[in-house]
């Protein structure tokens, strides 16, 4: 198990910094000194290395949501900011996360259900706020989840291509406060 959880972790550093698209088996070999019999015993292709990390951020999602909604009085404002919170702390502090989580939009790679899984999870809460009355039903509040999830992974790639210090963590709360007083304006 050491093998397989050594080859994910320096796959997901090079899917994290240098894209899938741009990541070679040979690379993540090379880069983890692993043999090619290793890689090929855990893992059958690359896109087997990245369908891992992938169902690694559908269950952080997964987890993340239910944690915080469950039996919560909190209102949708309150919970997308702790759930965005929540998953902005993990991918800050865990690589194969952020990896998973900048998958969900990656074209070389069949992910057809993992930013539509994080969005359709994100939206059965702004769904609900808009059935209560909670917020108002308008284009710009059914778009809500879709803009969160958007902005997340868009403040994780703009965060690693700048070169940036930047706590994410802040990035990615900036980025869910805007878009949540937009739709509460």
């Amino acid at each position: 198990m050491r093998t397989r959880d050594a080859i994910i972790a320096v796959a997901a550093r090079h899917f994290d910094t240098d894209g899938y698209g741009h990541t070679s088996i040979n690379a993540i070999a090379h880069t983890g000194k692993f043999a090619e019999g290793a890689m090929y015993y855990h893992f059958p292709s690359k896109e087997a290395i990245g369908n891992q990390l992938l169902s690694h951020w559908k269950r952080t999602v997964d987890e993340t949501v239910t944690d915080v909604t469950a039996g919560s009085g909190s209102t949708a404002a309150e919970q997308l900011t702790a759930i965005f919170t929540s998953l902005a702390r993990e991918i800050t502090a865990d690589n194969n996360l952020r990896a998973g989580m900048k998958l969900t939009l990656e074209r070389f790679i069949d992910n057809t259900d993992g930013f539509a899984h994080w969005v359709d999870t994100i939206s059965e809460i702004v769904d609900t706020a808009i059935s209560t009355g909670e917020i108002p039903d308008t284009p710009t509040t059914h778009r809500l989840a879709w803009n969160l999830c958007a902005g997340t992974v868009g403040a994780a790639h703009a965060s690693a291509s700048l070169g940036e210090d930047i706590d994410l963590v802040n990035r990615i709360g900036d980025t869910v406060a805007a878009h949540i007083k937009s739709v509460s304006a």
